[in-house]
Parts: structure tokens; C-alpha cells; sequence
């Protein structure tokens, strides 16, 4: 990767209470990526990995170890100006413009313009609250527009593949053999351009007990359009089976409320203490979809091939789980799902939305003591309003492995008339809870003062701890961990909230030992 620095100039001048700031930069991005790949086969079994020895592979065939490689070169470019204005510090503002180029995007598109504004008020700074309880007083409101350039490299060029095949070229009249053939494998698409999210913020920064407790109220709302996505063609007539496109009329919006607290104090004994938290709720949907389901979240194991799990559904957050919801179990000990379309056969038409990967609320709360050398950290993390689908019980925890002496867990024999004979298709069976809260970190500490000891001549600062991370997390979910994202997007489609042998985070305790000389 080669990053040309940034380059900018400032420019600040007063007049008499007016305040300003004037910035103008550019900055240039070239992002050079390569890779290479060869392999060698049978290498004989020794006390030496053949890693450290490759020459003694015995095969070195073009047809099985053929050479790979790729090599790319993304380019970004960006103009920016940002000016600020203050009045008397107590009127505020601020108003951004950025132009981003990128190599990503086809010639008609290169470019994006994303402007940007703020505003702020201290209030406290008038005059009417000079005797007011509070410390500190702003409002403040904002609007800005930023793009989103994360599409593969080279999708707006054409791609032609060359093949040997009856259905690319006419055979040879003297030997009937083929000659290779070219096809086209992706159509030039000069017309993608960058996806735009627009963000308008009011919020409202306080503090009260002469600066004791601080906080801040934050409302938000971002709405993206333009959305990059790799679709199906509506043409069956067409070189690939998807293309990337910007779906105009498509928008996701994500908003929400914030809400953050911090209390500290002391006492005339040395007691230093403070605690606060901070909570998010937060709304997600998808509107104006011109598909009726966008599939993400491949499944995996054994007879889930080319299942899906999650899905982008209009009036649905993303991440939404897009199943067959499971009834229990028949007289024979097998499974039944809900006939939604009541044609009294279960396929992928009786699939219904049933909650999102997306938390409602994400929230962390923390704790802090300093009394005589001794002090105390505490930190806390959880969310709630989430689901979870449990891919590791989908593929490995049903009774139908019990047939075959492996995988003999609580789940999969909780359901005693279940048939061994009984399969388990993606459904509602392995949705659960991903609520959760957790102990993320603890910390005692204690600092020796070695100015008053025979040490201080040597050492000036002696001090002991032990750190507890990920002591505990309480949740429903009885998979290894609820904070879990399995990466299983398809086609460039993101899926949320899917666990495959995902692998938990450790808990660990740690001792230290820090000395200053």
C-alpha cells in the first residue's frame, strides 16, 4: 500500500468577537495488492516438516499444482475544505465539503460530493445562566452526507473469460477439434456510483453538581441510498448470473437515542469513586426494496447446502432471520413448521420474518474506587432485543447423530419422542436469544509509596495488580459465546448474528508487577 501524505493549509483570523477557521487539504491513496500461490505434492513422512524442505515433494505437475495470483490497484483521491465560525464562544458552527474520487467507480462516476454542517450552543455561557445548577450547557445539531465505496475491484469493466467448449466456438473441419473460445463473463457497468448515507443529529451536552456528573442526550438518524448491492438480473438474457448495481430507490435507515452518564466525586478521607454507563437504542429498517427477500447467510453442514438464514425484507432491519418457523414435532416424531400460505406444502414460500441479528438496545455500564493506594476498575457490556442462530446445533446437535455415536448432547436429546430419523432443516427450531451481559474487565490494584520506605532510594514506584477479563456473561443462549458473528455473506451481501463453530473469548486472569527506577 502507498500513501502520499496528506497536504492541507489553515488559515484563522479574529474580529473583534468573530472567530475563524479556514482548512483546504487533499489527499491521494494508491493501494497496490498482490498475491501469489504454487503447491508440490507427496512429500514422504519424516522428522522434518516439509515446510522447511520443499524439493523433497515428489509431485510437480502443472495440472495439479498449477500457479495462481492475483494483482490489483485501487486508487482514492480526495479534496476537502472545512470553516469554522465561533461568536463570543457561545455561538458555534461548522460547514465541511469533501469531493472523494475513487478508481472503483466507471468513468461516469468517479466522483462523489458529500457536504456537511454543525451547529453549536453554549448556553452557559449566557448571561441568564450565570446562577443556573449547571456546570455545562450545549446544544448542538449537525447534517453531512458521506460515501461508501467498499464494491469489488474493476466490477464497472467488462471481464471475458476464454474457454474450450462446444458452446464458445466452431469446431476445426479437418479435425473437429475446438479451438478456444471467448465469452463475455461481466458487462461494463460505467454507471455505479458511489452509495451516499445522509446523517442529521440533535443533541444536548450537560453537567450538573459544580461538574460532578456530566452527560450527554443524543438523537440520530442515518439513512442510506444508493445501495451497492450484487443482484440478480431482471434480464434472463445476460452473460452472469449477478452484477453490481446501485438500487436507487432502496434505503436503509438506522436510528436511534443515546444516552451517556458520568458521576465523580471524592470524600475529605482520600475516597476517590466514580461510576456511569451509556445506552443505545436503536431501530434499523429496510424500505423501498424492489426485491421481495435479498438472501444472505449461507448455512452450513450436512443437507443444509445452499440454505440461507438471514435476509433483507422490506420494512425488516437487516439482519433479518428469513425462516421456515418450526410447530414441534408430529406422532411420528418429526418435525412441523407453520403453513403460512396454507397450500398444506412447506417450502420456501412458507418462510417468515422472526426477528433480527440487530440488537435494540446496546448498553455498558463501569465503576471506579481509588482510596490509599488501593484502586478498583469494574466494566460491564451487554446487549438485548437480538437473536442468535445456532448453525454449530443446526449442523451437529440433532438426534439424527445419535444413529451414528456422535455428537451426544443435552440439545440433541431434549426432545425424547423425536424420531432418530428426524431431520433438521434451516427453521426457527435454532433461533435463540443473543442477549447478554457480561463482566469484561475487573481490575485491583495497589501502588506502594516507596518515598517513605528504605526502598525509595532505589525504586520510585512499586505498584501490584491482577486483571480479571471476561470473568462471567449472563445469557439465555447456551451456545459458546453470544457475542458471535460468523462471516457467511453471500454474493457481498453481509449476514449478522450467525454462529459455525465459532470460537468463544477466553477468560483470563492476570497477575503484574510494575517497578520504577
Amino acid at each position: 500500500m502507498l500513501t502520499i501524505p496528506l497536504l492541507h493549509a489553515t488559515y484563522n483570523f479574529n474580529v473583534k468577537d468573530h472567530s475563524f477557521s479556514a482548512l483546504a487539504g487533499h489527499s491521494y491513496q494508491k493501494i497496490f495488492l498482490q498475491g501469489r500461490g504454487w503447491s508440490i505434492n507427496k512429500f514422504p513422512v519424516g522428522q522434518i516438516e516439509p515446510i522447511y524442505n520443499p524439493a523433497i515433494g515428489q509431485e510437480l505437475t502443472l495440472a495439479n499444482n498449477k500457479p495462481s495470483g492475483y494483482a490489483l490497484i485501487n486508487e482514492l483521491q480526495s479534496f476537502f475544505s472545512r470553516v469554522n465560525y465561533s461568536y463570543q464562544n457561545k455561538y458555534l458552527a461548522t460547514v465541511n465539503f469533501r469531493m472523494d474520487g475513487s478508481s472503483k467507480f466507471g468513468a461516469n462516476n468517479k466522483y462523489g460530493y458529500f457536504p456537511s454542517f454543525s451547529l453549536g450552543w453554549r448556553i452557559t455561557e449566557e448571561d441568564f445562566m450565570k446562577n443556573s445548577p449547571f456546570s455545562n450547557l450545549k446544544l448542538r445539531a449537525g447534517w453531512g452526507q458521506t460515501g461508501n465505496q467498499e464494491i469489488p475491484s474493476k466490477i464497472t469493466q467488462p471481464l471475458f473469460t476464454s474457454t474450450v467448449s462446444s458452446t464458445t466456438s466452431y469446431p476445426l473441419a479437418a479435425t473437429g477439434a475446438y479451438p478456444a473460445g471467448t465469452i463475455y463473463s461481466r458487462l461494463a457497468n460505467p454507471d455505479i456510483q458511489w452509495e451516499v448515507s445522509t446523517q442529521t443529529n440533535v443533541g444536548l451536552d450537560f453537567g450538573l453538581l459544580k461538574g460532578k456528573l456530566n452527560g450527554s442526550v443524543d438523537y440520530f438518524r442515518k439513512i442510506s441510498n444508493n445501495i451497492l448491492l450484487e443482484v440478480i438480473p431482471a434480464d434472463p438474457v445476460q452473460p452472469a448470473g449477478t452484477f453490481w448495481t446501485n438500487v436507487k430507490d432502496m434505503t436503509i435507515t438506522n436510528s436511534g437515542l443515546e444516552v451517556e452518564l458520568d458521576y465523580r466525586s471524592s470524600t475529605r478521607s482520600g475516597l476517590k469513586y466514580g461510576f456511569g454507563g451509556n445506552v443505545a437504542f436503536l431501530n434499523n429498517v429496510v424500505e423501498k426494496s424492489p426485491y421481495s427477500v435479498i438472501q444472505s447467510g449461507s448455512a452450513s453442514g450436512s443437507g443444509l447446502t445452499s440454505a440461507t438464514i438471514n435476509g433483507y425484507i422490506n420494512n425488516q432491519p437487516i439482519g433479518t432471520f428469513f425462516l421456515k418457523e418450526w410447530t414441534g414435532l408430529d406422532a411420528n416424531g418429526l418435525s412441523t413448521f407453520r403453513d403460512v400460505d396454507g397450500d398444506g406444502i412447506i417450502s420456501d414460500k412458507d418462510r417468515v420474518a422472526l426477528g433480527t441479528a440487530l440488537p435494540k438496545v446496546i448498553y455498558a455500564f463501569f465503576g471506579n474506587l481509588e482510596y490509599k493506594g488501593f484502586d478498583l476498575v469494574v466494566n460491564f457490556n451487554g446487549v438485548s432485543g437480538n437473536k442468535i442462530y445456532d448453525n454449530t446445533a443446526n449442523a451437529s446437535f440433532y438426534k439424527l447423530k445419535l444413529s451414528k455415536n456422535v455428537n451426544t448432547t443435552p440439545e440433541a436429546i431434549a426432545l425424547a419422542k423425536e424420531s432418530v430419523n428426524n431431520a433438521a432443516p434451516v427453521s426457527s427450531r435454532y433461533l435463540k436469544d443473543g442477549a447478554y451481559m457480561r463482566l469484561n474487565n475487573l481490575a485491583l490494584g495497589y501502588s506502594f509509596d516507596t518515598r517513605s520506605k528504605p526502598i525509595g532510594k532505589w525504586i520510585s514506584g512499586l505498584r501490584l495488580s491482577v486483571t480479571g477479563q471476561n470473568l462471567f456473561v449472563v445469557t439465555q443462549y447456551n451456545g459458546y459465546d453470544p457475542e458471535v458473528n460468523a462471516d457467511r455473506t453471500i454474493n457481498g451481501i453481509s449476514s449478522y448474528g450467525i454462529d459455525m463453530l465459532s470460537y468463544p473469548k477466553a477468560r483470563s486472569v492476570v497477575f503484574g508487577l510494575n517497578l520504577t527506577f
